[in-house]
């Protein structure tokens, strides 16, 4: 397994004078994933399916990218993955064919936690002047430990919500904002119990941790390929059942199969990329090059390297995480958005406010000493706004090419701005 300077060695961004905790809005890319894309772009730059040798092997590059995702978020053996430009496109798409199917039964009901990103709350609303009954499933007041305030969706507030009218319930794994890791399973149990499909938006959790739609039992899973070390696309996991009730929006002719929902195709170089995160694990938990894709279909990739990877990556975030969240509690005046546990409860995705300064002057202030984060709404303006926070948030979003070092640069500049 490497150590975590050796990871960090793994990504030439790093090298560069900038402090990266973005990493919610985007993470940086492993020299394997621009290698493969620019290998890609040299040798095989032609459109599929045809019968020479450079198309079979650009053909192999996409069949590639859909094996990796499918056994990064466990779902080999129980559906297919569709890629997009991005995880609002593909929702859009996806609430378009639920709309035009109409899935009968009565079912017109949608459930909506608008505790996520706009992009898996959005799609859905519209459906309203499609016919659908939308019902906003908000995220509740909580106290933990006594005295800290958090926010999640009820659990019991969903069960008096579900119906046997109900078609989908729409969830975020975790909040960007609030970081918190919600019980997929939980959710989807209670929605197959009247008969509804689940879609979890996994945006903020698949960086983190390896997804597993097997134990999560959801129907559909989609995240952002961009956020989990790969190029600026998204990828959305569905089952069989839940693809063959739907028709995608691709052209007539097409009969069916991941295609039918690409318009225009996925982008190949993109693929080259997304498959090349296979390389990128088994560098990190020291596999050996023999296991390395070099290659469209080299190697078919393990699950289990891939659980050990994110595995170790976690272990040097949630200690990350710890030295992020003693300093936040430690300043005066300032309030920790979500769980101030530093725990597997969590991800490194931290918001917090500033009695003393706004987020923006606080991200303004670090951005100029070459501190990168977040502040605002980061699309999650309706959580925002249900909890008070007009003015957004200031964010800061750690992964495991993150140091300790780079902690005290930033808890240095904090001193002088909180």
């Amino acid at each position: 397994m490497m150590s975590p300077a050796e990871i960090r060695g793994l990504f030439p961004a790093l090298a560069s004078p900038t402090v990266f905790m973005d990493n919610a809005g985007g993470s940086q890319l492993p020299a394997c994933v621009i290698d493969a894309m620019t290998r890609y772009l040299r040798e095989n730059y032609v459109q599929l399916n045809a019968d020479y040798d450079a198309s079979r092997r650009a053909t192999a590059t996409v069949a590639r990218a859909r094996e990796v995702v499918r056994t990064f978020v466990n779902g080999d053996g129980i559906g297919e993955v569709i890629f997009g430009s991005s995880t609002t496109v593909l929702c859009y798409q996806l609430a378009a064919a639920y709309a035009e199917a109409r899935r009968g039964g009565g079912r017109d009901q949608v459930i909506v936690c608008t505790a996520g990103h706009e992009a898996n709350v959005g799609p859905w609303m519209r459906l309203a002047s499609r016919g659908f009954e939308v019902v906003p499933w908000q995220a509740e007041p909580v106290t933990v430990n006594e005295k800290e305030i958090n926010f999640r969706p009820s659990l019991e507030t969903l069960k008096g919500l579900l119906s046997e009218r109900t078609l989908l319930v729409l969830f975020p794994q975790v909040s960007n904002i609030l970081g918190e890791v919600w019980d997929v399973r939980a959710v989807a149990d209670l929605a197959h119990g009247v008969g509804a499909r689940v879609l979890v938006d996994g945006v903020a959790y698949a960086p983190h941790r390896a997804p597993d739609v097997a134990a999560f039992g959801c129907d559909w899973y989609v995240y952002s390929t961009y956020k989990v070390f790969g190029p600026h696309m998204a990828a959305m996991f569905g089952t069989t059942e839940a693809f063959a009730e739907l028709t995608g929006p691709n052209h007539e002719f097409i009969s069916g199969g991941p295609y039918k929902w690409e318009l225009g195709g996925p982008n190949h170089e993109g693929c080259a990329g997304v498959g090349a995160l296979w390389d990128f694990v088994c560098q990190v938990t020291g596999t050996g090059t023999r296991e390395w894709v070099g290659g469209p279909g080299t190697v078919k990739a393990r699950r289990a390297v891939f659980e050990r990877a994110f595995g170790e990556m976690q272990r040097i975030e949630e200690g990350l995480q710890g030295k992020l969240m003693a300093y936040l509690r430690g300043k005066r005046g300032v309030r920790i958005v979500g769980p101030a546990a530093a725990d597997s409860t969590r991800v490194a995705t931290v918001s917090f406010t500033s009695e003393r300064t706004s987020p923006q002057e606080i991200s303004r202030f670090l951005g100029e000493r070459g501190i990168g984060i977040r502040w605002g709404h980061a699309y999650s303006k309706r959580l925002c706004e249900a909890m008070g926070l007009g003015g957004g948030v200031a964010r800061v979003s750690l992964v495991a090419y993150n140091t300790v070092g780079e902690l005290e640069q930033l808890f240095g500049a904090l001193d002088a701005v909180l």
